[in-house]
């Protein structure tokens, strides 16, 4: 009998949850059993033992982490039979994608929706994340159904964890991380919000990820071969900053926008949005040991990533205030397409401004914490990131909004 209190033991033995037990169902359910290189079976075996070790998953949590699994692989097989039937198409150009990152909740996801906006550009969609190959006459589900289904998950996903409606709306149309092309690869921040896998997370925020990056690149070259493939990506990730040599390698030309926000704010933030996501799946959250969690990783994240823009010029990296983007978004982005060598047009500007006034902050209710629950304390927390704030303090405050 499962002891008061504790998580309920999952209603899969360990056998069942390897990597081959995986792939086998995956492969029964999806009809193809070509996987290509099987490489990707490392960080998937460590996530799996990560979670029985420290995740202290609930039944809740172990069903959905077997679905999150069985979904990626599924999609490595799509992506895989999509290759070897148009091997074109893993070699359209990508050209030099935007790629919007920073420290989690610094205001990327508002900028990202804006730049997607301008007809000019394409972004990864939620439907498309969801099933990365275009759609094909005649070659399984069209983009309407796709769209259907992605809707269908999304709500689930909200009822399962309502709170994340107000940290981070989505719609199956709209703009999603391209996170989810590096969860194909086992290889994402994401899994390490949603559990907490503790060996798992010294693995990813150590690792150099050039193969999974490579894979990363390989699904948006699957993506960009169908409709408008001459349109420039806008990406979104603050999972890239501590893998900006690794996306450098894979996305040659890319021009990066870091985002910058006060970490004595962001990092709480970040810290209550993993316990929102965490909430479904584990009975046994520790709210001080979230807030250490989130408050290393962000420190790792940023220490690895000033090393890289120390070898890199204005050309490669843009920086953009949060407080600024929030204040004067418009102009803020009219900077952004000057770095760029662009001009915000005015189809563009109409477009991105009937975003805002249609999408105003807190339109799904305000995103409420407890900063002290999680032991981050501002001083604490600026202190940990001490060496970020010497270089970009200014870029942090309000009165760069002016």
């Amino acid at each position: 009998m499962t002891a008061p209190g504790a998580p309920e033991r999952p209603t899969w033995t360990a056998a069942e949850l390897t990597p081959a037990a995986l792939m086998s169902v995956a492969a029964e359910r999806a009809g193809d059993d070509d996987w290509g290189d099987e490489r990707f079976t490392e960080p998937l075996g460590l996530l799996v033992e990560a979670c029985q070790a420290t995740g202290q998953l609930s039944a809740t949590g172990w069903r959905v982490l077997r679905s999150v699994l069985l979904r990626h692989l599924r999609n490595r097989l799509y992506v895989q039979a999509h290759v070897a039937h148009r091997p074109d198409a893993a070699r359209t150009p990508l050209d030099s994608p935007i790629v919007i990152t920073g420290l989690p909740r610094t205001g990327t996801t508002v900028l990202h929706n804006l730049l997607a906006q301008d007809p000019r550009h394409r972004y990864l969609s939620l439907w498309q994340a969801l099933h990365p190959v275009p759609p094909e006459a005649g070659q399984g589900p069209d983009e309407a159904t796709l769209v259907r289904q992605a809707e269908t998950w999304l709500e689930s996903f909200y009822a399962m964890a309502p709170g994340f409606r107000r940290v981070h709306p989505l719609t199956a149309r709209g703009p999603e991380e391209c996170d989810a092309l590096l969860q194909n690869a086992f290889a994402s921040q994401h899994f390490d919000d949603m559990f907490d896998a503790e060996a798992y997370s010294r693995w990813f925020y150590e690792a150099d990820l050039d193969r999974e990056y490579a894979y990363y690149a390989q699904q948006l070259r699957v993506l960009g071969s169908g409709p408008g493939a001459h349109r420039r990506w806008v990406l979104k990730s603050p999972g890239h900053l501590g893998q900006l040599a690794a996306l450098l390698r894979a996305l040659p030309g890319a021009r990066i926008v870091h985002c910058h926000r006060d970490p004595a704010l962001a990092v709480p933030s970040y810290a209550s949005l993993i316990e929102t996501v965490r909430r479904p799946n584990s009975d046994a959250r520790c709210p001080q040991r979230i807030g250490e969690q989130a408050l290393q990783r962000c420190a790792t994240a940023m220490s690895r990533a000033l090393r890289v823009r120390a070898g890199h010029d204005g050309g490669t990296f843009y920086d953009v205030s949060f407080p600024a983007l929030v204040a004067q978004p418009i102009r803020t982005v009219a900077r952004v397409y000057e770095w760029l060598g662009m001009r915000l047009d005015a189809t563009a500007e109409a477009a991105m401004r009937r975003w805002l006034a249609e999408n105003p902050r807190d339109r799904h209710g305000v995103h409420e914490y407890d900063t002290g629950a999680f032991g981050l304390p501002p001083d604490r927390t600026r202190a940990a990131l001490g060496a970020y704030l010497d270089r970009f303090e200014t870029l942090c405050q309000p009165s760069t909004a002016a």
